[in-house]
């Protein structure tokens, strides 16, 4: 069967089937089997305790991913996750941002065009950038503020907020480093970027405990698309997003991923068809296209 579900994916439009229904399909055999990760050629295994891990210490840090240096302070790296007997790999990018080197800028077009991630970071002139917020045909949802103009309001509801404060004596664009802002109306100062998300993963090393047992409406387990980011220890910031199609991260492991990358504060993005990731550097380039066109981005550029 979970062969099967790789010939549909793979024939795509070919086949009788929808690409949304071959996603569908894909997703529900996606979740099948305990989670473990590569290093170089071995697969280790996630260890229960980790996959229902809570409190996080550096000690709990259990993934190395192969970083590799592709500009002075961004680093990359893949990490190749599997759910046997599921032969399907997901393939987790991963961006680590130095924020004394990059400035982070979030941007959208003046009237909230879709388009590829790709497309609005050429436009912006960004190295690296990924899909942020979450949108309907309105725009946005909840606060933008991009280049220190807010575009929209906080919303309430939402408990998730990446955000850039401005830094003493930096151009009013430049700002400082960002921060994960999780609680329901928060106050956020001035601020020169700024989003909000949705779900709060994590504050201060402690994975909120509706991603291990479910609950708020939502299922923890479903497996999707993802783009998230952290902050860590050593005050670096490091951006997620799934290479996949059909396949990817139920948010529950996603908690687990970020746990394990040795995040101490971190939140998810819109995902989905929303998931889009363009990297272009002098000597490096890579999309993960996103499937559905969006409205803003969130990137890095040179201080």
């Amino acid at each position: 069967m979970l062969a099967l579900a790789a010939v549909v994916v793979a024939l795509g439009a070919g086949s009788d089937l929808t690409l949304d229904a071959a996603r569908a399909l894909g997703q529900q055999l996606a979740g099948v089997g305990s989670l473990e990760w590569r290093d170089g050629e071995a697969w280790t295994p996630v260890s229960r305790a980790d996959a229902g891990r809570r409190r996080w210490g550096p000690e709990h840090a259990f993934l190395a991913p192969r970083w590799a240096a592709v500009a002075p302070g961004l680093d990359v790296a893949d990490l190749a996750l599997r759910r046997p007997p599921n032969p399907l790999e997901v393939d987790v990018f991963l961006a680590r941002v130095d924020p004394d080197a990059w400035r982070f800028r979030v941007w959208g077009t003046p009237d909230f065009a879709p388009a590829a991630v790709g497309d609005l970071a050429a436009r912006a002139g960004l190295a690296l950038a990924v899909n942020a917020s979450y949108f309907s045909d309105d725009g946005p949802l909840g606060l933008v503020v991009s280049d220190g103009a807010a575009r929209g309001r906080q919303g309430r509801n939402r408990a998730a907020h990446f955000v850039v404060g401005a830094a003493a004596g930096a151009p009013a664009r430049a700002g400082g480093a960002p921060r994960i802002v999780n609680r329901k109306g928060a106050v956020l100062g001035p601020l020169v970027q700024g989003f909000q998300g949705f779900p709060a993963v994590m504050t201060a090393g402690e994975t909120y405990s509706y991603l291990r047992y479910g609950g708020r409406g939502f299922d923890v387990w479903h497996v999707d698309r993802r783009t998230a980011a952290c902050t860590d220890r050593d005050g670096g910031v490091i951006l997620l997003v799934t290479d996949t199609l059909t396949n990817g991260l139920s948010l529950a492991e996603l908690a687990t991923v970020l746990g394990g990358l040795g995040c101490v504060d971190a939140m998810a993005f819109d995902g989905g068809s929303s998931t889009g990731m363009a990297l272009r550097v002098p000597g490096h380039e890579r999309t993960v296209p996103n499937l559905a066109p969006v409205p803003v981005i969130v990137g890095i550029e040179a201080r």
